[in-house]
């Protein structure tokens, strides 16, 4: 329990002045009545009307308070502008001529200014030689600072070199297409070693009409490149040729051209970080934008029910002298009738709710009509436009229609969402976006979701057939034939248990749910009945005690994972969409 207004408490004082007053009338009154000839005492039926507006006064009192008890969630407008901070995180930002290291700084700054920014949406890139999108735009800045403070644990998502150019697309195309009168983007980088393209990036930028600022990390004078031992992780510093150390040093000059160019301004280190905290006063003074809403906790009034039994003790200090005179006429009662202006309770329109249309949509989606699920699921966003899984199974009906890209700009907007939903999210985008042939993005997706969940089984299978896909080994000559490569293998994933609906199967350029390699013999991928595939990997395994040659091991790698990816599609047969929760 809490109380919304506990300075109210000091009515409580009138309750115990008006007590003393009662008290000192009522022993005046006997007195009184004592020194008058004795007088009978008075019914103690006369006291109760001043002892119930004594007890009136304290309620009253503590209903003005506001007591709470218990929360419900209710939605709140966002507004601010979208900011994504390109971070880099290449070998040259481990140096320590910033304590303890260019990146821990960085770190540190970056959470600062998230901490200062609440009801802005901000972004994450990391970058080395290619860029990773870590964080898409979230309001949920207190996530985003731990994501921020991992990131030295993550240098692995990206490989070693520098390319600011292709970061700076990155973050752009975070920001394209977004309705935010205000777009940001901050690189937090020592500015040496940018790769090419970097001013054309920033001119499409400027372009975009979004401001590019900059934030420098190190020391002018430099110090060693630090390189992490591939084995041990203990860092060692680089050396040239001739033995001598590399040094890296803050090029703060290329910064400053950035910024420039991109019409925002340079944010030099002040060594004690907190430079990068100015910047959020800067961006709220830009136009803000009103985001929408999004659901939050709130704590239940509960002043009704005490301002209630007030006015049913003021009712009965009202009531009470008729008891005593019942001579007093009806016509004295009138006085009562505000107290009797209750209104009238307004039948609520029985409608549906949102959870019963999405189950509507869930029972469509199972059994394939997905048009009509998908009829179903805009149907309850109009009702609830901000809830996540709404558009997280619209996503997946319009990848079961083979809409693909509508399926990743859908299931897009259900991001930021819960933690607990954040990895399904990013799996069904990887599944959209290998539906549609763009393998890259899907691999990107599939990293997150196991950010997010590294227990996810079907985010790691389909990130090996993505990369596998993206880096195909030579075929084995004794399966080899005259066709051509196959199609990319289907890929599959088995429902969560609880929540909503998941896509399945997204088959990069097939049909979703089908294997992309039926019908369309490839080396080491001929098309098999179930009897025929258990027969021939029987025969495949029948030495697995003695040395496999090379032909022979991918020929029973190959049938392995045949034999995968039925047991993964006949679970998404048997699946059953699930569904949203009551509320």
């Amino acid at each position: 329990m809490s109380l919304g207004a506990p300075a109210y408490l000091l009515l409580l004082l009138l309750a115990l002045v008006a007590t003393l007053l009662v008290a000192s009338w009522a022993f005046w009154r006997a007195g009184a009545r004592s020194r008058f000839g004795g007088l009978r005492a008075s019914s103690r039926i006369a006291y109760i009307a001043p002892a119930a507006l004594i007890v009136a006064i304290a309620v009253i009192a503590v209903a003005a308070s506001r007591p709470q008890i218990g929360e419900r969630d209710v939605e709140v407008q966002q507004r601010g502008v979208d900011l994504v901070v390109v971070l880099d995180v290449s070998n040259s930002m481990l140096a320590d001529d910033a304590k303890p290291s260019r990146l821990a700084q960085a770190q540190t700054e970056i959470g600062a200014l998230l901490d200062r920014m609440p009801g802005n949406r901000v972004g994450l890139v990391i970058f080395a030689r290619q860029p990773f999108v870590r964080s898409p735009l979230t309001a949920d800045l207190q996530a985003l600072h731990g994501i921020v403070l991992g990131v030295d644990q993550e240098r692995g998502l990206v490989p070693p070199g520098s390319d600011l150019g292709a970061a700076i697309r990155g973050a752009q195309k975070l920001l394209d297409g977004d309705s935010a009168d205000t777009k940001a983007m901050l690189i937090v980088s020592d500015g040496e070693d940018r790769g090419t393209g970097v001013s054309a990036a920033v001119q499409d930028a400027r372009k975009a009409n979004i401001r590019v600022y900059t934030a420098g990390v190190g020391m002018a004078a430099g110090a060693p490149i630090q390189d992490a031992d591939s084995v041990t992780g203990v860092l060692r510093p680089r050396r040239d040729a001739s033995g001598a150390a590399v040094v890296t040093r803050l090029d703060d000059a290329a910064l400053r051209t950035i910024a420039d160019t991109g019409g925002g301004r340079y944010i030099a280190p002040s060594g004690d970080g907190s430079s990068l905290t100015g910047l959020a006063a800067e961006l709220k003074a830009l136009t803000q934008t009103a985001f929408g809403t999004k659901q939050s906790s709130q704590p239940i009034e509960r002043f009704q029910i005490l301002a209630a039994l007030a006015l049913l003790l003021l009712a009965g200090e009202m009531i009470v002298p008729m008891l005593r005179d019942p001579r007093i006429t009806l016509r004295s009662a009138t006085k009562l009738w505000p107290l009797a202006g209750a209104g009238l309770l307004v039948g609520a329109i029985c409608a549906a709710t949102v959870a019963d249309i999405n189950r509507r949509g869930n029972n469509q989606y199972a059994s394939g009509n997905f048009d009509a699920a998908l009829a179903n699921y805009r149907t309850a966003q109009a009702k609830a436009p901000s809830l996540a899984e709404l558009h997280y199974n619209a996503g997946n009906a319009l990848d079961r229609a083979g809409q693909f890209d509508k399926a990743v700009e859908e299931t897009r907007r259900a991001l930021p969402a819960r933690h607990d939903l954040v990895s399904r999210i990013e799996y069904a985008l990887g599944n959209h976006f290998a539906g549609g042939g763009t393998l890259n993005d899907a691999l990107e997706a599939y990293k997150r979701a196991l950010l997010a969940d590294p227990a996810d089984i079907d985010a790691k299978h389909n990130l090996e057939i993505v990369t596998a896909r993206l880096t195909p080994s030579p075929a084995p000559t004794a399966t080899a034939t005259s066709n051509p490569e196959a199609p990319a293998t289907a890929l599959s994933g088995t429902p969560p248990a609880g929540g909503t609906p998941d896509s399945g199967a997204a088959t990069p350029g097939g049909t979703p749910g089908a294997d992309a390699n039926q019908g369309t013999p490839g080396p080491g991928n001929e098309t098999l009945t179930r009897e025929q595939l258990e027969r021939a990997l029987a025969e495949a395994l029948a030495g697995k005690d003695k040395s496999f040659t090379p032909d022979e091991a991918a020929r029973a790698l190959d049938l392995l994972d045949q034999e995968n990816r039925r047991a993964i599609e006949d679970l998404n047969k048997g699946a059953n969409p699930n569904q949203l929760p009551d509320y």
